[in-house]
């Protein structure tokens, strides 16, 4: 019984991926622009900028995360987001790895599961309720009336 939901939710897997990892980027996102000081502070601290610079890179930051949700959410440009995620996620895990070393901080377990997650959504794309899946559609369309 399990495995006959299983096969017929199996297509939709990367939806589930999606939302999920789309709302840790949303939330990262409102903590970041909802609580400036924190996120600059970090970053001050990671890369020994200045009070100006590091506030800039946080906003850009807390930009970028919102932009990434909301292309996880509604399923666009999927392979590109889940590479171009992966690499942001694995530069700040980076980051603090090469200033404190590797440790049993849940953040940095957290930040592995993300790069995972959206490596997996790089390689098999969004799924069939996206608008990827819709544009495909679109495309080949256009591809069998000409």
């Amino acid at each position: 019984m399990l495995d006959k939901i299983r096969g017929k939710l199996l297509p939709y897997a990367p939806i589930f991926l999606r939302l999920g990892i789309g709302v840790v980027f949303m939330l990262f996102a409102v903590q970041k622009l909802g609580s400036p000081e924190q996120g600059r502070a970090e970053i001050q601290i990671l890369l020994n900028l200045k009070i100006g610079g590091a506030a800039a890179l946080n906003y850009i930051l807390g930009v970028m995360e919102i932009i990434i949700a909301i292309s996880l959410f509604s399923g666009a440009f999927i392979r590109w987001t889940g590479l171009g995620a992966a690499m942001l996620v694995m530069l700040f895990l980076g980051g603090l790895v090469s200033k404190y070393g590797f440790s049993q901080d849940p953040t940095l377990n957290r930040d592995l599961g993300l790069i995972g997650g959206l490596i997996s959504l790089w390689v098999q794309g969004a799924g069939p309720l996206s608008l990827d899946a819709w544009f495909e559609k679109k495309k080949k369309k256009a591809q069998i009336n000409q």
